[in-house]
């Protein structure tokens, strides 16, 4: 019941993003552009820039939702997400480097991915090195991995021109989805599709993750089960800062908000994650690109919502740390 609620709610949204942005458009206008009849002027705004950033930000929103429910669950820390084992230093490294070098978008959104991804491979060579609590060697490995790469970022910024390359990296770092097309959908779909689909079919042993020891005496491997969670939350990750960049808060609260009012375990609060973070992430873009002559950075939204809501579960006693 719930889910179907918040699927509506989500495809309500959906719908009052194609209406509402800097030119307006009537309803009459945005159906017949989804036929493709009317003006020509509409039908471009509406399927060549609403359209796809609709869907990269709902498909964002929900895939950082998730990796951050995954996260909390394997750490059994309610303040994990993609920042923990060195992920989201690791995109900002690779995209200050092709910003640097290249200045492509193409380039700049596979270095960010890689970037990502060898940041927490890195980590989890380096981990599976020191004996001693598995869990808590991520956490320690990915704060001095993360160290390393903002360590790297600020070297950049330093050499970068300040005029042009420094605020471009500053602007990226800020996160946006003014950039999205039809190929980075593409793109974005195919890799959170595959993620999820292989979270989901790995639930039941995710959820098994929580009650440590005793996962291995039902004959779960949980190194494996660790590693493969963490690979692909860390892909949904990868995939979203690559095409939008930093995106802040969504993966830390929207779990906490799914357990209030879900209260389900990990195996059946995945889709019902996802339609929260996409909703939560769409209403900021709206916001962003509505409330001001220009359009605002996401995260400035996303922190902003995200910091107050985390207060208010915390002060209400509904957040344990």
């Amino acid at each position: 019941m719930k889910k179907g609620m918040m699927a509506a709610l989500l495809f309500t949204t959906m719908l009052a993003a194609l209406f509402i942005g800097r030119y307006g458009s009537s309803i009459e206008e945005v159906l017949q552009a989804l036929m493709q009849q009317g003006d020509m002027l509409t039908q471009r705004l509406i399927w060549n820039i609403r359209m796809p950033r609709m869907l990269l930000v709902v498909m964002s929103g929900g895939a950082l939702a998730v990796s951050g429910y995954i996260f909390q669950t394997i750490f059994k820390n309610p303040l994990a997400s993609g920042d923990v084992i060195g992920a989201a230093s690791g995109c900002s490294l690779g995209a200050a480097i092709a910003i640097l070098t290249t200045g492509g978008m193409f380039a700049l959104q596979l270095y960010s991915f890689l970037g990502g991804m060898l940041a927490v491979v890195l980590t989890m060579l380096l981990a599976h090195r020191i004996k001693g609590n598995r869990v808590l060697n991520l956490v320690v490995i990915g704060i001095v991995v993360q160290a390393i790469m903002s360590a790297a970022l600020m070297l950049l910024k330093i050499s970068a021109d300040p005029n042009q390359e420094l605020a471009s990296i500053e602007y990226w770092l800020m996160g946006g989805f003014s950039n999205a097309t039809w190929t980075s959908v593409g793109i974005a779909f195919i890799l959170i599709a595959v993620s999820f689909a292989l979270l989901y079919l790995f639930r039941w042993q995710i959820q098994m993750l929580a009650f440590g020891e005793e996962a291995r005496t039902m004959g779960i491997s949980t190194r494996m089960i660790t590693v493969i969670a963490l690979l692909l939350a860390t892909l949904l990750v990868s995939s979203v800062i690559s095409f939008a960049g930093l995106v802040s808060w969504v993966g830390l609260l929207i779990p906490h908000i799914v357990r209030q009012i879900h209260r389900q375990m990990v195996s059946k609060s995945l889709g019902f994650t996802f339609l929260c973070g996409a909703w939560f992430l769409l209403v900021c873009d709206i916001l962003s690109r509505s409330l001001f002559v220009i359009e605002l950075p996401i995260s400035i939204l996303t922190s902003f919502f995200g910091a107050v809501c985390l207060l208010v579960l915390f002060v209400k006693g509904r957040l344990r740390l």
